[in-house]
């Protein structure tokens, strides 16, 4: 909290600290329940008597701004219209045509958001994490980045740092050309086109503006992609949830859904579909497409880990097989380079290619050249394609770590799938069992994983929870899954550890 004291001015020193820290309050920059720096602290950090700052705090609380609370110090108060009510006598001040006119309300634009990130947790740095699906940061190739980034900042061209093509920079554009034509997706002139983006869901986003309308629905898979549902939430998109099995989405329950009601477009996540792990079968693919085209229904398609495989032949991805232009496809660098790059990539057929462009280029203007430029330089000079053999087979040695353990330790009533890709695995837990409750129980016990209420297209609770490899080591794996295995069995054995858990568990929010 910093505030600036004018000794100078008129106004006495003890009504700028309470002037200055209501406004913090009211910009938000202050939540509820914050505790307030003691009186004796911010007395020596502005040089100030601790009378002066004694009288500031004694006006808040008298404002009820904030609370005094004996032996503790002084919290900004949780009462809900603290934030309304304050600085009335300055707006009077300032405006006084204005100042009787009511707060501007902004709860009917808000929506739920308790499922949007992972829940608070105490004494991180204790708990094993099965949470994150993303890279590890200790494979990251610094020395190779920085070799590469030193080289072009030696040399520096005018247009790394300039406004480029909203289409980004071409030599990268024709690489992901070539890269997608390998993967046997049509990019002859008139077929399709990419366009690079700042990351995943900056495409979807995109995307989404592009072919809806508002009031229309989409269907998605049952379970997905948490930053999916998210958008979808945050853009106030409905949806239809289509269930999934072990070959991928039902496409049987989907071409019902189609046949009765108005879906503007399908999502799917067909390889290493995140969070189970599934890929899609061929006959799925096919008939996906089938579905798409007899109702002309554009399908998005999320690549995110296409490039991290472990073993198993290597499936086309939906593209490929998109005869007729109905596959939108939204590659990312994110999961298999440097998360924090935020670059992606959209293939699109090529009727569509300039209008998503122009929408692109009045949205952001364009993405940055200098980053895309890195990229290309690393991808040219081979250290791309070495940085990904060597974390992929790390990666496959964590999955069969946990794969492993979960085979020794995971009680009877429980399963699990081996993901040929990607970050996470999947376990069905017996039906009696809630995931969130029973995270509230494994934190206890030291570990932590991502509860299927995050993935459930209608945030429901169930009996399934997310467990990502990705960021622990085999040690780490090892025993997390050995005292997450005995939670779980303990709450199968006595099922009374859950039931009293789950009217605490909201804490957890």
């Amino acid at each position: 909290m910093n505030l600036i004291i004018d000794k100078s001015s008129r106004t006495p020193v003890y009504r700028q600290i309470r002037d200055q820290i209501e406004q913090l309050i009211r910009d938000g920059m202050l939540a509820a329940g914050t505790r307030l720096p003691s009186i004796r602290k911010l007395s020596a950090k502005l040089g100030v008597a601790k009378n002066t700052v004694s009288m500031a705090y004694a006006e808040l609380a008298a404002g009820n701004i904030v609370e005094s609370r004996a032996g503790s110090g002084a919290y900004v108060n949780s009462l809900p219209d603290v934030a309304l009510g304050i600085n009335l006598d300055r707006r009077r001040e300032m405006a006084p045509d204005l100042a009787d006119y009511p707060a501007m309300r902004w709860d009917p634009y808000n929506f739920q958001g308790d499922f949007f990130g992972m829940p608070r947790y105490k004494n991180g740095s204790e708990l094993i994490r099965f949470t994150l699906a993303s890279p590890d940061p200790a494979l990251f190739p610094f020395e190779r980045i920085k070799q590469v980034a030193t080289n072009l900042l030696w040399y520096p061209k005018e247009h790394f740092f300039d406004i480029g093509h909203p289409q980004g920079f071409q030599p990268l554009v024709e690489h992901m050309e070539k890269q997608m034509a390998l993967a046997g997706v049509p990019m002859a002139p008139g077929q399709n086109d990419i366009i690079l983006t700042g990351g995943f869901q900056r495409s979807l986003n995109l995307v989404l503006d592009y072919i809806l309308k508002p009031g229309q629905r989409v269907a998605i898979e049952s379970p997905s992609y948490t930053g999916l549902l998210n958008l979808l939430i945050a853009k106030r998109i409905d949806f239809v949830a289509i269930p999934m099995d072990g070959h991928g989405m039902d496409t049987e329950y989907l071409a019902g859904v189609l046949a009765r009601e108005d879906i503007k477009a399908i999502i799917t996540i067909p390889t290493f579909h995140n969070p189970t792990g599934i890929s899609m079968s061929r006959e799925r693919r096919e008939h996906l497409l089938r579905l798409a085209m007899e109702n002309r229904v554009p399908v998005i398609e999320d690549d995110w880990g296409s490039m991290l495989r472990y073993e198993g032949a290597e499936q086309a991805p939906l593209k490929a097989l998109d005869s007729g232009g109905y596959v939108i496809h939204i590659g990312t660098f994110s999961k298999c380079f440097l998360p924090g790059l935020r670059l992606g990539w959209i293939t699109c057929p090529a009727d569509s290619a300039v209008t998503l462009l122009r929408a692109k280029f009045g949205a952001d203007s364009g993405d940055s050249y200098f980053l895309q430029n890195l990229v290309y330089e690393f991808i040219r000079k081979g250290h791309f394609d070495r940085h990904l053999r060597k974390s992929v087979a790390e990666y496959k040695l964590r999955r069969d770590a946990m794969c492993n353990a979960l085979g020794q330790h995971l009680p009877a009533g429980c399963r699990f799938r081996i993901p040929q890709g990607g970050f996470s695995v999947w376990v069905d837990l017996p039906p009696q069992l809630k995931s969130v409750p029973l995270l509230s129980l494994a934190r206890k016990s030291g570990v932590e994983f991502l509860p299927s209420a995050f993935v459930h297209p209608q945030r429901k609770d169930g009996p399934a929870l997310r467990l990502s490899f990705s960021r622990s080591t085999i040690e780490e794996i090892e025993v997390g899954i050995g005292k997450l295995c005995r939670v779980i069995s303990d709450c199968i054995d006595n099922p009374e550890l859950l039931d009293k858990e789950a009217s605490g568990y909201k804490e957890l929010f």
